[in-house]
């Protein structure tokens, strides 16, 4: 079997790295200013095992570049949108993307649930 590269993109703030995190145990932000920032400015890679590999892509609009550099690579996509500020500007402009690349094979995620009441979600 090959390897499986699934990439995350969405809005910046809306959890992509966390998820990597929590997923794979690795933080994807190793840049000193991702770091401080608290934003991921360059794609980030991690390895679930050795046969999937998660790239994490920055939300921030003036990273779009990077963005497109880290999705052009992908099998699977995972767009991810934070219940607690729902569907914004790189929300769209990511999936726009994603169809751009006719990445057909992916999934919405909805993070950070814990922020929102049921009636909300």
């Amino acid at each position: 079997m090959n390897q499986i590269t699934i990439g995350l993109s969405g809005h910046i703030d809306h959890g992509k790295t966390s998820i990597v995190k929590s997923i794979t145990g690795k933080n994807t932000d190793s840049l000193k200013d991702e770091i401080s920032r608290g934003m991921t400015i360059d794609i980030g890679f991690a390895h679930l095992n050795d046969k999937i590999s998660l790239i994490d892509v920055p939300g921030h609009e003036k990273f779009i570049r990077n963005m497109v550099a880290g999705v052009c690579s992908i099998d699977f996509s995972i767009l991810v949108i934070a219940a607690d500020d729902g569907i914004m500007p790189q929300t769209i402009e990511h999936f726009e993307i994603l169809k751009i690349l006719d990445l057909s094979s992916g999934i919405i995620v909805i993070n950070k649930i814990d922020l929102v009441d049921k009636e909300w979600l």
